[in-house]
């Protein structure tokens, strides 16, 4: 997954990822997922931005690469 790649959440949503997938804060040694590990993106969806985990979404369309 990279900025750019048009995806489709659980719920049918249309987005364009904004960033390169992070380690959840939940699972650092004081979160709440400690000693799980998940990941993060900030999706551009029509009219929001929300931080999707990596496993919630599909990727549709990967955008071209240089």
């Amino acid at each position: 997954m990279q900025p750019g790649d048009l995806i489709v959440d659980r719920d049918g949503q249309l987005g364009v990822i904004l960033t390169e997938p992070r380690l959840s804060e939940d699972c650092t040694e004081y979160g709440e997922a400690w000693g799980e590990e998940y990941y993060l993106i900030d999706v551009q969806f029509p009219t929001w931005i929300e931080s999707v985990a990596t496993d919630e979404v599909e990727i549709i369309s990967y955008a071209q690469r240089r």
